[in-house]
């Protein structure tokens, strides 16, 4: 379902909402204009529990992805703050580091937090990555590497750097993944065939004003529609108008350059 990121979110809704209720609609007035007859009041004895549980497994199968594809937009969100957060902790951990290391370190923050909104970011709504920013997060990792400690306050400094620094590395990997991996094609298959077969059960229903008979299967197919839309929608949550957003690293970068971290003065020898 990759390709509805493609199209305008206001758009899917039409063609899920507009295509469901149509052909919902359309289904029925076949139904009932060829087997019109074959419907009277006592099918609906028989039609009732049918259609009763053939609703509740269609949607206890929608609500249970709805809420899957919100938690996993949720935890992805999650992420990327906690990336910005390690990045952000990594900046200031190495002010403490000697020059000319220290602000090379600090450009090379800067520098990756800037591809990864101006270059990434964009990527990612068509499922891609970039090279250039995975390198750049490399080059951070490097630079905290090369630095030898001395003193004990050194070495304690450049352990929490680098821990910081793998932390956001290992919340890159998740963001990244988190933008590939989709609700599989199986489980669609099998929700737009219990949703049809739903759908088509509503047909055996007798209703004696047909308008009204339209209306209620139109609004249904309408509803399963509009829940395909959030699934849809949702699922993939670096992608599509619904995509989040890089607000967290935004924030960062406007802090690193608007309020730089101050050089600490080094303490006068007793």
């Amino acid at each position: 379902m990759t390709w509805v990121y493609a199209i305008p979110a206001w758009l899917v809704c039409i063609l899920f909402i507009g295509g469901m209720s149509a052909l919902a609609a359309a289904g029925l007035l076949l139904a009932r204009g060829r087997h019109t007859s074959r419907f009277r009041s006592g099918a609906n004895d028989f039609a009732g529990p049918i259609m009763a549980t053939l609703g509740t497994i269609l949607a206890v199968m929608l609500s249970f992805m709805v809420v899957t594809v919100w938690q996993e937009y949720d935890q992805s969100a999650l992420i990327v703050q906690t990336e910005a957060d390690e990045i952000s902790n990594l900046y200031h951990e190495v002010t403490v580091f000697p020059q000319p290391l220290r602000n090379q370190i600090h450009a090379a923050i800067e520098h990756y937090v800037d591809i990864v909104i101006d270059r990434e970011w964009p990527l990612m709504r068509d499922g891609k990555s970039s090279a250039m920013a995975h390198r750049a997060a490399a080059d951070v990792v490097t630079l905290i590497e090369s630095y030898n400690p001395v003193t004990l306050g050194q070495q304690t400094a450049q352990a929490d750097a680098l821990q910081h620094a793998h932390a956001f590395m290992d919340a890159r990997g998740n963001r990244l993944y988190q933008n590939q991996e989709s609700v599989p094609p199986l489980v669609w298959v099998m929700l737009i065939f219990i949703a049809i077969v739903t759908l088509g059960s509503s047909y055996f229903f007798y209703v004696e004003d047909a308008r009204a008979h339209i209306l209620m299967t139109a609004a249904v197919g309408a509803v399963i529609g509009a829940i395909f839309v959030v699934i849809a929608e949702l699922d993939l949550p670096f992608r599509g108008d619904l995509q989040i957003p890089p607000s967290a690293f935004t924030h960062d970068y406007t802090t690193f350059l608007d309020d730089p971290v101050p050089t600490p003065t080094p303490r006068p020898s007793p």
